[in-house]
């Protein structure tokens, strides 16, 4: 086994970073954390922050981890979670002293957040040359990356312009202790689920359009979540008037797999960002977990993961097909439980626990440096 520095800024609660820290000490290692709590839980608004306030904030965090990272025993391999891009900056040259390779997983680009994602600088402004940097060091200065999907891991490869084969593929999974199948709780007759943290990508506003269209069809469309798009899904809410919508804001992470255990149909991302193409989200992995059928958008990120008779994909952005998706399935009982069976199937054998230990172990000897 061997000894992971776990070092940066990274927020342990996010789902990501909370996996990988989980397989790690499924799979033995001695993990050492050295971490400086710089964005406070608020990760959904790094790309959203003030400048000024961001650097200040960083001038007093980042002495506070290098002084901790030079007090830390030497590892096999230093890991950067999310979100570490400035991390890997600042730890990797000290690293190198060290003799520490970094392995850092980004899961998301800032350049592609920032200007493709949320549109919030244009790619040729300042900040928008300056974030582009940013992503191109971080992937740089590492000895081998982390991705989500194989479409992530050729998106770094191209934005930092390396060989591909420094990048690796850990998929996202689930939480196998909590999304498991619950036996004990009936599906609702005609519940439709969708959860999350109401980011672009997951486009609730076609799931918000879709329910408009299901409103004659005696369909229950519920919405857990909370996020940046909330008052752009309340406007439009209060716009369209669907009398089958019921909104919840938080469901505790323990109590979430009664409510997609409970639910007909649960729901995927139906965004059309470049982004949204790439991945496979986290909900989606929890949903076929849990053994509940699921419709999402018809991606490269999902056809890397999964197949037609797993999963129902319909095109991103298109409210019509996906409420004609939703119809088909309520109307189908026999397919929905062929699809959610296969699915769970296929969990098992490539996304639990036990799959992503052995390709997290085959990053970290890639890693890793020949003893002397």
């Amino acid at each position: 086994m061997s000894r992971v520095i776990v070092a940066g800024t990274y927020d342990p609660s996010f789902g990501r970073n909370r996996r990988l820290l989980a397989l790690l000490d499924s799979a033995g290692h001695e993990v050492v954390r050295c971490h400086v709590d710089l964005w406070r839980g608020d990760r959904y608004e790094i790309p959203n922050r003030r400048l000024i306030s961001t650097v200040a904030r960083a001038a007093a965090a980042y002495p506070t981890l290098v002084w901790r990272f030079l007090r830390a025993p030497r590892g096999d391999v230093v890991l950067v979670l999310y979100p570490g891009w400035f991390d890997v900056i600042v730890l990797a040259p000290l690293a190198r002293l060290r003799r520490m390779p970094v392995l850092f997983d980004p899961f998301i680009s800032v350049s592609d957040t920032v200007v493709s994602d949320r549109g919030l600088v244009g790619p040729r402004s300042v900040l928008g040359r300056l974030v582009r940097l940013v992503d191109r060091a971080s992937l740089r200065l590492s000895r081998r990356v982390i991705a989500d999907t194989p479409s992530h891991a050729e998106f770094y490869a191209d934005l930092a312009r390396i060989d591909r084969a420094r990048i690796g593929v850990v998929w996202v999974g689930a939480d196998d202790d909590v999304f498991r199948p619950r036996p004990h709780v009936v599906p609702a007759s005609r519940r439709v689920l969708f959860y999350g943290t109401f980011i672009k990508l997951h486009g609730i506003d076609v799931i918000v359009r879709a329910a408009k269209l299901l409103e004659d069809d005696d369909v229950e469309v519920r919405i857990i979540g909370i996020g940046q798009e909330e008052v752009r899904v309340a406007d439009l809410l209060r716009e369209l008037r669907p009398v089958n919508v019921t909104r919840v804001e938080h469901v505790p992470r323990e109590l979430l797999a009664d409510e997609i255990a409970a639910a007909t149909v649960c729901l995927g991302i139906f965004g059309t960002t470049a982004k949204a193409r790439r991945v496979v989200p986290n909900k989606v992995f929890e949903c076929v977990a849990v053994g509940r059928p699921v419709v999402t958008g018809d991606t490269e990120g999902i056809r890397s993961a999964f197949t037609d008779d797993e999963i129902a994909m319909v095109p991103p952005g298109d409210p019509e097909a996906l409420a004609n998706e939703i119809r088909r399935l309520l109307a189908d009982a026999d397919r929905r439980e062929r699809m959610a069976v296969a699915a769970r199937d296929h969990y098992v054998k490539d996304f639990a626990t036990d799959s992503l230990v052995r390709a997290l172990n085959a990053e970290l000897a890639a890693t890793a440096l020949p003893r002397r």
